[in-house]
């Protein structure tokens, strides 16, 4: 395995897939503890490599993913990491001639079920999930971004027609993703400004064309209708594992103490009612 670099110029003996996040010292432990420990049960690694995008872990916790055979790549921090992970990962991909990717967040995420088929299926498109009810706050935080008035017009009827696509969770073949990471280069204008990328993603993708791939494959217990349990740290829809738990939403979340493991996961109950009753009021 070559040595990691800035900015991701490396090249690695790669094999046919690979699963891409970033993450900085914050949020390391749970990376670590929680959303490698989840994806290393429940994905394929002799076809798919695990790369972290460094944006400032500590050398304990670099050493840790080493020990899991996880590749890290040192990048600098130049805006907010939700904006500038795309053009890191725009890099590495030129690099290493993957054939399909899936871009995850890192520091809210965990998996309860095999991904792996994920990656073999409907390879010729864009596959992401799309959210059932509306963020009450999402025209507001439209105002702040520093976008064209051609893009804001664009976003605005993407949010008024049209169910938002969560771009934590994106599944594509590695040509038609570095597009996407170009598009989104180009019209973040202002990097450190958070949240943007959500925004360009659906932008891109309802002008591309992509698969919904169903809540299960994104599921963010305060965006979706259906009934949720969680047994022994385990979230349970109709009695089954959901695959991909999205503990997303700021101050949305529904959700404490979350993790993977038995000790984990309790649902707020007065504020995850009080969040869907909103949602679904606006939806």
């Amino acid at each position: 395995m070559g040595k990691p670099n800035k900015g991701g110029l490396v090249k690695f003996s790669m094999k046919k897939f690979v699963i891409i996040t970033a993450c900085n010292y914050k949020y390391g432990d749970f990376l670590i503890n929680h959303w490698l420990k989840s994806l290393l049960n429940n994905i394929d690694t002799k076809v798919v490599d695990i790369v972290v995008l460094d944006y400032g872990l500590s050398e304990e916790q670099r050493k840790n993913l080493l020990l899991k055979k996880v590749k890290t790549i040192e990048c600098d921090l130049t805006g907010h990491i939700v904006n500038i992970r795309f053009s890191d990962m725009k890099n590495f991909l030129k690099k290493n001639k993957y054939e399909q990717i899936i871009s995850s967040d890192g520091g809210d995420i965990i998996f309860q079920e095999d991904i792996t088929h994920l990656f073999y299926e409907h390879i010729s498109r864009f596959r992401i999930v799309a959210e059932e009810l509306r963020d009450p706050f999402m025209k507001q935080m439209l105002r702040r971004k520093p976008f064209s008035k051609e893009l804001k017009k664009e976003i605005l009827f993407i949010l008024n027609n049209k169910k938002s696509l969560n771009a934590g969770f994106i599944i594509a073949p590695v040509d038609k993703f570095i597009e996407l990471c170009e598009f989104i280069e180009k019209n973040t204008l202002k990097k450190d400004v958070f949240g943007s990328d959500q925004f360009l993603v659906n932008i891109y993708l309802y002008r591309k064309g992509f698969i919904d791939i169903g809540s299960d494959y994104n599921f963010i217990p305060t965006i979706f209708r259906r009934n949720l349990k969680i047994v022994n740290g385990v979230f349970l829809s109709n009695g089954k594992p959901i695959p991909i738990v999205h503990n997303a939403g700021n101050w949305f979340r529904g959700l404490e103490n979350f993790g993977y493991g038995k000790d984990y996961n309790r649902l707020k109950p007065v504020h995850y009612l009080l969040v869907k009753v909103i949602r679904r009021m606006l939806s």
